[in-house]
């Protein structure tokens, strides 16, 4: 039987061995009039318990050591941790029993959040399920982005709009970002389309437009204006694949009128019928040899230049210009057709006297 000894003048109570148990038909009460009660393990402090202005407050004795909750099987359910910290282990926070499922990191986006209880209120009522909500997850759109949805009166500044710029449009349901060229594309009907164009103010041999036929037009109209830096006549020559193609068995024909501005018109055939060469000529000529170039301007049609249709490409315009050395209007009428079997793929513009001064083409494409 282990003795218990009383210890006056040391003020213990002390048990030889194993554990004392205090064993009393009402409530143990440990009135400490200093505000501590002390809990010891062999003569280390471990845990104080103080009265702190009527405050319970609970406090390790050893340092960096912590204070941890446990259940009955042994599971930490909260540490009060040296740092400071309270942690509460994943998916043990419940509040009126219902388990709080948040991550700390998306609480803590909460952190900053400047929303009065009025704007927070408006939240009360929401229906939105999680997976609603989650479509605003890595929504990136400005304020001002959005609320250029909201029906505002107001027009911002004008932009030129480019093939690479971003129209919304409502795909069958679903919101996409198209590019405008697809815009531009559908309101045409894909019907009419700028194949290319040259735009320039300087000297140049020849103006080439490369590899703009394809299957999916059938005729090109083609507007330009040429003002020749030498005496010549300005030619068309095929391409196919970027090079210039001698076609020698292509045929033209082309008749010219003149008007002079000072007196009456006059018709004149300049060069009829049929003309085996590598080339049609739009003229703006120095058709009178009066060594003045003559500039002017020009519109012509080309049917089927890369259809398998006899293989031919067919070229029909009419062209117009001053001779400043006469003071004559010449308006010329030409066609011709390249009967070749190689499907032309583009054309080339050049002068047979020298080089092409200032000079404005378009090429447009044409579907059925």
């Amino acid at each position: 039987m282990a003795n218990i000894e009383l210890d006056g003048a040391n003020k213990k109570i002390k048990v030889d061995s194993g554990d004392l148990t205090l064993d009393v038909p009402g409530d143990i009460v440990l009135d400490a009039d200093g505000g501590d009660v002390v809990f010891a393990d062999g003569g280390t402090n471990i845990l104080k318990v103080t009265n702190s202005s009527s405050d319970v407050v609970l406090q390790p004795q050893v340092d960096a050591k912590d204070i941890i909750f446990k259940q009955y099987d042994g599971t930490t359910v909260a540490t009060v941790e040296d740092n400071g910290t309270f942690n509460i282990p994943t998916d043990k926070l419940a509040i009126n029993g219902t388990a709080v499922t948040s991550t700390a990191a998306e609480l803590n986006i909460l952190d900053g959040v400047t929303a009065t209880a009025t704007e927070l209120n408006l939240i009360d009522g929401v229906t939105a399920t999680t997976a609603e909500l989650n479509i605003l997850d890595g929504v990136t759109a400005t304020a001002s982005e959005l609320n250029l949805l909201d029906g505002g009166t107001s027009v911002g500044s004008s932009i030129t709009l480019a093939d690479g710029d971003g129209v919304v449009v409502n795909d069958g349901g679903t919101m996409k970002t198209i590019p405008a060229s697809d815009i531009s594309t559908y309101a045409g009907g894909n019907l009419v389309k700028l194949a290319s164009a040259s735009d320039y103010d300087g000297a140049a041999s020849e103006l080439n437009f490369t590899n703009i036929f394809s299957s999916t037009y059938d005729n090109y109209l083609v507007v330009g204006f040429i003002a020749p830096s030498s005496d010549g006549e300005i030619r068309m020559r095929w391409t196919t694949g970027g090079t210039d193609t001698d076609y020698t068995t292509g045929d033209y024909n082309w008749i010219a009128t003149t008007k002079n501005v000072n007196s009456s018109h006059t018709l004149a055939d300049q060069d009829g019928g049929y003309h085996a060469e590598s080339y049609i000529p739009i003229c703006f000529a120095d058709i009178n040899a009066d060594n003045d170039s003559d500039a002017g301007s020009f519109t012509m049609t080309i049917s089927d230049p890369n259809t398998n249709i006899l293989s031919r490409a067919y070229v029909n315009g009419t062209a117009i210009y001053r001779n400043g050395g006469t003071e004559k209007l010449y308006t010329e009428r030409f066609g011709g057709a390249n009967e070749s079997n190689v499907n032309a793929t583009g054309f080339m513009l050049y002068n047979s006297g020298g080089n092409i001064r200032d000079h404005s083409v378009c090429v447009y494409g044409f579907k059925k």
